[in-house]
Order: C-alpha cells, then sequence, then structure tokens
C-alpha cells in the first residue's frame, strides 16, 4: 500500500475509524449552556451530560474527562446501567453519575460501592434498595410516556414510603418527555410534573427537579427546573435532521485498500446490485455493516476522497464496500474515503451532505441509533480542529 498523501490522521490497529473533534463538543457544550437562565432564585440550572451507550458511539470515557475539565463544563453524567457507570470510575471519572434505567436488584451493591446514583421506578426497588444500606436515589415519576416510573396517583404514598427508610437520601425526582419537540405534549406533561414536584418539595424541600431532555432544553425554557439532561446536542446531532447551530463531533473515515477496473455491463458486490454504464474504477475500503454503517444505505451512500465527491456501488458487505472513482484518477490504495465529515477537517460537515442526519433520513430512522452503532467495532481518534474563520 502507498504511503497516504492526505492530511487525515489514522488509527494504528485498522484502516477504518471514527474520528472524535474534542473542541466540537466543547463548543456545543458552551452553545447549551448559553440557553440556561436564573431561575427567579437566580439560579442557573444545572446540566447532565447524557453518555450512555458510550457517549452515543463518541467514547464515554474521554468526553466525560472532556466535560468535566472543561470550564463552566457540566455537574452530573447520567448513563444507563450499572456497568457504564463503573466503567467510568474505573477511568478516573469523579462526577455525580446517575443511572437513569432501573437497577437490579442483585447489583444494588455494587452501584453503591461504585458511588452511583439510583433512579427508582417502583416500590420493590425502593424497599430492596434500602435493604442494601444507605443510598442516593432520584425518583422518576411517569408523566405520560407509560415506560418507566411511578404514577402520578402514587406519588404522595411513594414519597411517604421513601421518607419513612432511613437508609434512603431523596435528591431529585424526574420525568421523561415522550415528544420533546412537540409544545403541546411538553406542556401537558410538565403540569403534571409541576403538581408532582409540588408534593415531593413539601417533604422534601432540598431536592431538585429535572425534565428537560437535548429538544426540550433547546426549545421549552418552562422545562428546565433544576437540571437539564443533555446527550445528543453535546455530540453536535439532532435526532432527524442536520443542525444550523450545532457542531458535529464525529467523522468517520477509510482507507483505500484496493482499486480494480471493470468494464460497461460488469456488476459489482452481493446479489450484483449495481451494474457499470461504461468503463469504471472502483476503490473498496474495510468498513461495512457489523461497523455500524446501515446494508440500507446500500447505492445511496455518498463520500468524499480529495475534494470530490464520489458514490458507494454494490450492496455493502459485512466488512467491505466498494466506490466509483471513476472521477478521481489520481486516487491510489492508501487514500483517505470520508463518509461522515468534511476531507479537509472542516467546521461545516452539512455542506456536502456527509452527516448521520442524511443518513437518518434516507433509512427513516433517527440519528441516536445510527451514532450507537458505529461503537460496534470502529476505533476512535480523537482530534481537536479549529473552526476556519
Amino acid at each position: 500500500m502507498l504511503p497516504n498523501r492526505q492530511a487525515n490522521l489514522s488509527s494504528l490497529r485498522r484502516d477504518a475509524w471514527v474520528e472524535i473533534d474534542l473542541n466540537a463538543i466543547e463548543e456545543n457544550l458552551k452553545l447549551v449552556r448559553s440557553w440556561l437562565q436564573p431561575n427567579i432564585r437566580g439560579i442557573c440550572p444545572q446540566l447532565m451530560a447524557v453518555v450512555k451507550s458510550d457517549a452515543y458511539g463518541h467514547g464515554a470515557a474521554n468526553v466525560a474527562e472532556l466535560l468535566a475539565a472543561s470550564g463552566g463544563g457540566v455537574d452530573w453524567l447520567g448513563v444507563a446501567s450499572i456497568d457504564e457507570g463503573t466503567q467510568l470510575r474505573a477511568a478516573g471519572i469523579k462526577l455525580p453519575i446517575l443511572i437513569l434505567s432501573p437497577t437490579p436488584s442483585w447489583a444494588i451493591s455494587t452501584a453503591l460501592d461504585n458511588d452511583l446514583d439510583i433512579t427508582l421506578t417502583t416500590e420493590k426497588q425502593i424497599r430492596d434498595v434500602a435493604a442494601c444500606g444507605k443510598a442516593r436515589v432520584h425518583l422518576e415519576i411517569d408523566t405520560g410516556m407509560h415506560r418507566l416510573g411511578i404514577p402520578v396517583e402514587s406519588v404522595e404514598e411513594v414519597l411517604q414510603l421513601i421518607k419513612s427508610l432511613e437508609n434512603l437520601e431523596l435528591v431529585s425526582v424526574f420525568s421523561h418527555l415522550a415528544k420533546a419537540s412537540c409544545a403541546e405534549s411538553v406542556d401537558k406533561q410538565n403540569l403534571l410534573f409541576g403538581q408532582a414536584a409540588q408534593l415531593a418539595k413539601k417533604d422534601f424541600p432540598n431536592i431538585f427537579l429535572h425534565l428537560a431532555s437535548s429538544e426540550a432544553t433547546g426549545a421549552f425554557p418552562q422545562s428546565h427546573y433544576d437540571l437539564v439532561r443533555v446527550g445528543l446536542y453535546l455530540y453536535g446531532l439532532e435526532p432527524n435532521t442536520v443542525s444550523l447551530n450545532l457542531r458535529p463531533a464525529l467523522s468517520v473515515r477509510a482507507r483505500i485498500n484496493h482499486i480494480s477496473t471493470i468494464e460497461a455491463g460488469q456488476s459489482v458486490g452481493y446479489g450484483l446490485t449495481w451494474t457499470a454504464k461504461q468503463t469504471t474504477r472502483l476503490a473498496s475500503i474495510p468498513i461495512g455493516y457489523a461497523d455500524g454503517v446501515d446494508r440500507g444505505l446500500s447505492n445511496q451512500l455518498p463520500a468524499l476522497i480529495m475534494g470530490k465527491k464520489v458514490n458507494q456501488v454494490g450492496r455493502i458487505s459485512m466488512d467491505q464496500m466498494i466506490f466509483d472513482i471513476t472521477a478521481v484518477p489520481e486516487a491510489q490504495e492508501g487514500d483517505v474515503i470520508t463518509l461522515i465529515g468534511t476531507d479537509d477537517h472542516g467546521e461545516n460537515n452539512s455542506a456536502e451532505g456527509l452527516t448521520l442526519g442524511n443518513w437518518a433520513k434516507s433509512l427513516d430512522t433517527i440519528t441516536y441509533e445510527l451514532a450507537c452503532r458505529l461503537r460496534a467495532r470502529l476505533p476512535r481518534v480523537y482530534t481537536r480542529y479549529k473552526r476556519k474563520q
């Protein structure tokens, strides 16, 4: 393979990798912080960075370390499970960590040993946690999503149970928004949450309240309360569109590992789903659906090489995909093809449409899912690119 002739980093382990721009995450954090205004007591809401699923594929330990060190950083971290929390503790992260999902009864002691805060969603969980020793707990209330949480009509009774158990320190009461982009839905849940919060504050005046997700944090200040939980926006992503304000932190790149030429009428890949209309130069790169690039993107995935757009052809296979590089005759083995991002590390990687948002549109899904898939086996390379003026 020829030496690389492009200004790109690479993974030491593999010729396909995810690149994470730490400067972009810091910029997104600063923007989110600017949305948080002081309440009537003159206090700004705290910020919980949601770093579950390995920070949505961006690398939880590295992201958490960055956020903890950034000026005006985050106050809390949110994870989905005990193993995610213990991994952060093993990496030396000292920030308070809340396990946002229920903790299995057999693992409660592990959570407590690792100084992890526990979410309570049923009376049984409340009693199980109390039986394990002193614990910092957070009560989730179901205000309409109907996934997890104490029913609103049971809140008063449950609060009395928590009050009766000396081992439990109630730190917060929270709920999840089912439709955070819809004002009517947010207001409906917010009303129910406010009613439950009033009950909680009577017996636990020092608890804090939280309801807002990324979308609600940006659009609905009335949902901010004492803390907001922000995940996707920190990584510069919108659920299924391309953001105009946030800066995507994630790029996906791979090096060409094989070049060949086929004649008009010859077909490519499993199932022979693409046929050349002329003499065509093809480049293979070592990345496929096992790395999180959905097979449904086959024959409709653009990429960049040396500033030129090229198209993926044939079916995406488990470990490889093929591009038509006829328009880039100077391309050689070892050159880098960019699937997400820009090939000059520009700050606006939506210019060419090489974004997770566009992948999500093509696949009728959300960027959350696609970002999490990319953590499957692609190594990560961390960078700090300055925004171009």
